[in-house]
């Protein structure tokens, strides 16, 4: 086998050849970890690599996680699904993919998640938010996290904000006009319908759902029935909200704080209460595990606007974007960049180190504080008087 430095990865290869290669790398050599909550986002992810790598002979013993390895653009990936959702779960996995590959730089969440449509934001199905600080936000808030106050809602803590590296590429990212019609294309040509595809559905599943509505309604008008359609909520007109329609069906990308708990946010006038109040674009459940713990980037593809109208249709097409547009982003990124970066484990190591030299310090800063108290009275004067009466 080919010995390659940590961090670099294998040569650009054909389309033709990326599907045949399978490589043997070693942990060490993997510099990006990608993490996904439900099966529809490892497939899109899965989709978009390069090449793919031959599963790892064994891994740290207490790493549940299982891994699918492969190369995207120019850098080593290794991408993780969870079992179930919830922000603790996503802690979790990313402690444990750290200890299985020690040389991971950064991390990024990608997947689906509930759009927040305002007037400030026209988010449709489809769209794709990238978690960018905000206000007094760092690109992740943790919404259900907080005490309740007479006064209102005290949100306990910040987390931290994607590394600079990543905020830099998505600077340039962000200057690409073309960039919608690019991800549109990168997904038309991973999953769309051909004449030998086993899976002639693919096309409506996973590119542009054409066949599907984007419909948008009222926060006031709940949803009709137990069948997850919306066959019935459709026929009353006056619930449906008022938008101007697109000339294009390419995504549009959005960025700004993305809202993260351990709840499902499954009403319009909670989304709407929990936005205003937290200045978010849209809703999921992974991404406060990460941010202190695993420097990372969140990105999120649309598939429903977190209200009593949610089902699983769009989760797809969701997906792809999201994927696509991680992918695009790594491509501006070069592997020397990445190498400049320390180890995430090592990053935190220093930080539990440094908060530990904190907490010692306090430590002794109140116990020496307790023997000042203690000692508070002066006993130099009776020293004094006890060797004068001695003479």
């Amino acid at each position: 086998m080919t010995v390659i430095e940590p961090g670099t990865a294998v040569p650009e290869q054909t389309s033709t050849d990326n599907q045949q290669q399978s490589s043997n790398l070693s942990p060490e050599q993997y510099s990006v970890g990608w993490i996904c909550a439900v099966p529809c986002e490892l497939t899109a992810a899965r989709e978009f690599l390069d090449a793919k790598h031959e599963k790892l002979e064994s891994q740290v013993k207490h790493d549940e996680n299982n891994y699918i390895l492969g190369r995207m653009g120019k850098h080593n990936v290794a991408i993780a699904c969870l079992p179930e959702y919830g922000t603790n779960r996503a802690a979790i996995a990313a402690k444990s993919m750290q200890s299985t590959f020690p040389n991971l730089r950064f991390g990024l969440m990608v997947g689906i998640g509930g759009g927040v449509p305002s007037a400030e934001n026209d988010i449709r199905l489809g769209d794709i938010i990238v978690s960018l600080p905000a206000g007094q936000g760092g690109g992740v808030i943790q919404y259900d996290l907080g005490k309740k106050e007479v006064d209102g809602f005290h949100r306990l803590g910040a987390l931290n904000k994607p590394p600079v590296l990543l905020r830099t590429a998505i600077s340039e990212l962000r200057s690409t006009r073309k960039l919608p019609k690019e991800i549109t294309n990168m997904v038309n040509e991973a999953f769309g319908w051909s004449d030998d595809s086993e899976d002639e559905d693919s096309e409506d599943q996973w590119t542009y759902p054409s066949n599907l509505k984007d419909i948008l309604f009222k926060a006031t008008y709940n949803h009709i029935g137990q069948n997850r359609t919306c066959n019935e909520c459709v026929k009353n007109s006056d619930g449906i909200a008022d938008r101007d329609g697109r000339r294009s069906t390419n995504p549009k990308i959005h960025y700004g704080n993305i809202g993260s708990g351990n709840s499902v946010v499954k009403t319009a006038e909670e989304r709407d209460f929990l936005a205003k109040r937290d200045n978010v674009l849209c809703f999921e459940m992974e991404a406060a595990g990460l941010m202190d713990d695993f420097p990372c980037l969140v990105v999120r593809g649309i598939c429903d606007y977190a209200d009593s109208h949610k089902n699983k249709k769009w989760q797809p097409y969701a997906a792809a974007v999201a994927a696509a547009y991680a992918k695009k982003l790594l491509s501006i990124i070069t592997p020397q960049q990445v190498d400049r970066l320390s180890p995430i484990r090592s990053v935190v190591e220093n930080i539990q180190k440094d908060v530990q030299d904190l907490k010692q310090g306090q430590l002794l800063s109140q116990h020496q504080k307790l023997l000042n108290w203690l000692s508070s009275l002066d006993y130099r004067t009776r020293q004094s008087d006890f060797i004068n009466r001695k003479q």
